[in-house]
């Protein structure tokens, strides 16, 4: 991927996100990200904490961040990786 590209891919999770933050309908919100029809991870932020949970379904590992940016650099990561693996 060109660097234009990857910018834009982050910028769309960092939409989500955000959209997150700023959703009123629950204290809890939940977004799915997949890759190739396959659900890859799960984020949840609690907007009462302002804590973020990322679900990695291929490793079964949960993390846990403060920081919307970390979060964003994380779900690129993990698409990234599964982009290049397949």
């Amino acid at each position: 991927m060109d660097e234009v590209q990857n910018q834009s891919i982050l910028l769309s999770i960092l939409n989500r996100l955000f959209a997150m933050v700023a959703a009123t309908d629950g204290n809890l919100q939940e977004r799915r990200f997949d890759a190739y029809g396959v659900e890859i991870l799960k984020v949840i932020y609690n907007q009462e904490t302002q804590v973020w949970i990322i679900e990695e379904h291929r490793r079964n590992k949960k993390y846990q961040f403060d920081d919307v940016d970390l979060v964003a650099i994380e779900i690129y990561d993990l698409l990234f990786d599964v982009h290049h693996t397949f």
